[in-house]
């Protein structure tokens, strides 16, 4: 639970935006499909964002 709720907060106060393209991702299937290196993410103050 505090998982989800540290989570939380971080989406209620950040924009989250990829620094990488889909096409610069590797994908590997496992139970789930997700890139073999990660993504790269940055987190912007929701007042900077524009929506």
């Amino acid at each position: 639970i505090e998982e989800k709720a540290v989570l939380a907060i971080i989406l209620r106060r950040f924009c989250v935006e990829t620094t990488q393209k889909r096409e610069e991702l590797g994908m590997v299937g496992e139970l789930i499909l997700r890139p073999n290196k990660g993504i790269w993410i940055q987190l912007k103050s929701r007042r900077a964002c524009v929506s």
